[in-house]
């Protein structure tokens, strides 16, 4: 803890890229990789933060490295996100694991939606589930069709989409048709799906019906 005050310190002095990327790099080594144990007190302040925000699912090293991140933030949208997007272009999966869960509560979120839309479209799944599951990101400013293609990918990889924030305030019959035809697919050549994809599927809203 007196390291990571110390980088957080300097960060918030004067906004150093080349320091940041270092004590990014050393966060887990200096603080571990425990699970981020909060109290009850605590989990209803993030909620009163952010609707949806589930911080008891992070490390203590990936909540270091968003603290380090907000650190930097000085109000300037455009240069904020151009620090995470260059920070998230270089950075290890256990880095951009953890700056994709931050965009669950970093400022300039509408600018970070092309960053946020790459790491759905990740070809490993822990990049894939920080962005998709257990973050509100996605429900709030993902468009329908990016949306669509996200819940369906975690039915793909073999995510629970029970774990998408949003899943059912965001239901729409365009989602329901393509988990249809993907549970057509899986179903003829023999292999089985979730039962919450069917359930899913079969909850038809009154608007549906």
């Amino acid at each position: 803890m007196v390291w990571l005050d110390g980088a957080l310190a300097a960060q918030r002095a004067s906004v150093d890229e080349r320091r940041l990327a270092v004590a990014f790099g050393l966060a887990s080594r200096k603080v571990g990789r425990a699970d981020l144990a909060l109290s009850d007190v605590e989990l209803a302040a993030a909620r009163t933060l952010r609707t949806g925000w589930q911080p008891q699912r992070w490390g203590v090293d990936e909540a270091a490295r968003v603290a380090l991140l907000l650190a930097t933030w000085r109000g300037d949208e455009p240069a904020f996100a151009a620090r995470i997007e260059r920070l998230c272009a270089s950075a290890e999966v256990g880095e951009l694991v953890a700056c994709l869960k931050g965009f669950a509560v970093f400022p300039p979120a509408a600018r970070l939606e092309p960053r946020a839309r790459e790491g759905v479209r990740a070809s490993m799944r822990p990049p894939f589930e920080a962005i998709a599951c257990h973050n509100p990101y996605p429900s709030d400013y993902f468009d329908e069709a990016a949306w669509n293609q996200m819940v369906v990918k975690c039915v793909f990889v073999g995510a629970p989409i029970g774990t998408i924030v949003g899943l059912h305030e965001r239901r729409n019959p365009e989602l329901v048709r393509m988990l249809k035809d993907f549970a057509a697919e899986r179903h003829a050549a023999g292999r089985p799906l979730p039962r919450e994809v069917h359930d899913y599927i079969a909850r038809a809203t009154e608007a549906e019906i």
